[in-house]
């Protein structure tokens, strides 16, 4: 699988990138970066009907909700008649239910996997086309509910509903909770963070995803700064993305 590289639209308070969800508005080569990772997907070889893809990181801070959610976003837009669902299975730090503007203590995960709700409190987000199953909001032992038998349960129930299943996970180095889903999941993809992640923390992340025997499907870089524009020919601005891909943008008149 392809590296990709992406650019944090804004920082918060603390100086980190703000998670964010792509539009028309975010950048062309951003855009091109998650539709490609998109495509890698698709084409996985992977025989189930419903493919199911967990993202990770060493450490926290690394972009894995981000990567998670516009994956998510990028395979329902482009995937005709393919139902998406995307599952925060971080209950320790959960982002997704305040990216997509949803309640974060409406019921989901946590409640399912502990018996509190019969059902799984799917969420629609029809401007995107695909369905949410946060975090949840009952604090619980995460591991223990991924680990359970109603984990497997849940994920059987969702592959006959669902084409692809994203799961936003934990850091692998930091807790467990991410390798107890190693046997409901098709394998995994590692997010990484430019200026940031370092060569011990992704070998240690892929060491323990292989005493595992997960599969790894590949590492995505994200956080990676576009060079500035440059004078193309005939008048045009290249910008140039990654010093690897670039595209052809008309001066404004």
């Amino acid at each position: 699988m392809k590296k990709l590289f992406m650019k944090p639209r804004a920082l918060n308070k603390k100086g980190e990138p703000e998670l964010t969800t792509i539009t028309n508005n975010t950048p062309f080569a951003i855009r091109e970066a998650f539709k490609s990772l998109y495509t890698n997907v698709l084409y996985l070889n992977i025989e189930d009907k419903c493919k199911k893809i967990a993202v990770t990181s060493a450490y926290s801070g690394e972009g894995k909700s981000c990567v998670s959610a516009n994956l998510g976003i990028t395979y329902a837009l482009n995937s005709e008649e393919k139902r998406v669902l995307l599952i925060d299975v971080d209950m320790r730090q959960p982002k997704l239910a305040k990216l997509f503007s949803v309640d974060r203590k409406s019921h989901g995960l946590s409640e399912y996997l502990a018996g509190i709700d019969d059902t799984p409190n799917f969420i629609d987000i029809p401007e995107y086309k695909l369905t949410l199953l946060t975090s949840g909001a009952t604090n619980v032992n995460p591991t223990k509910l991924i680990a359970s038998s109603k984990m497997t349960e849940l994920v059987k129930m969702c592959e006959e509903r669902f084409d692809c299943i994203i799961f936003d996970t934990p850091p692998v180095t930091v807790v467990t909770d991410a390798i107890h889903l190693s046997n409901n999941v098709n394998g995994y993809i590692i997010s990484t963070k430019a200026d940031y992640s370092n060569v011990n923390g992704v070998g240690e992340c892929i060491d323990i995803l292989n005493r595992t025997g997960a599969e790894i499907f590949g590492v995505v870089l994200t956080s990676l700064k576009l060079k500035s524009n440059v004078r193309g020919k005939n008048g045009k601005y290249m910008s140039r993305y990654g010093g690897k891909y670039s595209y052809i943008q008309e001066e404004s008149k």
